[in-house]
């Protein structure tokens, strides 16, 4: 290879922690290269819900049915990874709620998930629930996903401020999720016709994502998040070290799960 051409790669890494107050951990991850010859990568982070075990069950169905697209080819264009991942997204519904009905213990869990197909040029992502992707540009203000919540819900009519979210008695209240009841409400974002908050975005050298869950987006705020992405954002290892000693440093009330990949630019 010509060495005056620059080198495109990602580099990425993965951390997970109980946190100080629940007693097990019931967020389950994925970061696996998808297809070799792109440097495409498949990440998902869920976060589950449920008594007895429950949420880390559920959590755990989710990660696996996802893995399970590491066996097939990875689809060529987008609409077709849409609709392959929105497929998956009802597989991993239906087996979680499937194996709720045949425990009583497990009647009702759920999970919360984001999911990113990743190249070094662009990514493709869905979600139901609250846990979040954050797509950080320097000198831009990042893209954040809005959760499926109340709180979200009530931000977007005005009725609260984002200060007010951390605090909000219905902050854990998500209005979708993989698994739940029967009369579970199960959405998932961003539609492939949207305009607005396209599904597949581009990124380049410089450029940070981050996916979590709610218990890193709900102890450490975006500000934070993004002074971090600052400093540590061409070291993910590094970088997500930092986000879960600061979730814990802020309470660590919940399990803390983050996925960070960057992209470098090597001439």
């Amino acid at each position: 290879m010509d060495n005056l051409k620059s080198k495109i790669e990602l580099v990425f890494a993965s951390k997970t922690d109980p946190g100080k107050v629940r007693p097990n951990n019931e967020d389950n991850h994925l970061l696996e290269l998808w297809c070799p010859e792109t440097s495409t990568m498949l990440a998902v982070v869920a976060d589950g819900m449920g008594g007895h075990r429950g949420g880390e069950i559920a959590s755990k169905i989710a990660i696996d049915t996802f893995r399970e697209l590491l066996e097939t080819p990875l689809p060529e264009t987008h609409e077709d990874r849409y609709k392959l991942l929105l497929k998956y997204f009802y597989k991993a519904h239906e087996a979680i709620q499937e194996a709720g009905c045949e425990n009583i213990k497990l009647f009702g869990m759920g999970t919360t998930i984001v999911v990113a197909i990743i190249s070094p040029t662009e990514y493709l992502h869905l979600y139901a629930g609250d846990c979040r992707l954050y797509h950080f540009t320097p000198g831009n203000k990042p893209y954040v996903t809005a959760d499926h919540s109340v709180v979200q819900v009530l931000l977007e009519l005005g009725r609260i401020t984002e200060q007010e979210i951390p605090t909000h008695p219905m902050r854990s209240v998500v209005n979708s999720c993989l698994g739940g009841k029967e009369n579970s409400q199960f959405s998932v974002d961003p539609k492939w016709d949207s305009e607005e908050l396209p599904v597949v975005r581009k990124w380049s050298a410089g450029d940070v994502l981050l996916l979590c869950s709610d218990g890193l987006n709900g102890e450490v705020s975006k500000q934070q998040l993004t002074s971090l992405v600052g400093e540590f954002g061409k070291l993910p290892k590094k970088l997500t070290e930092e986000c879960v000693n600061k979730a814990l440093e802020h309470g660590g009330n919940d399990n803390i799960t983050v996925i960070a990949i960057a992209v470098l630019n090597e001439s």
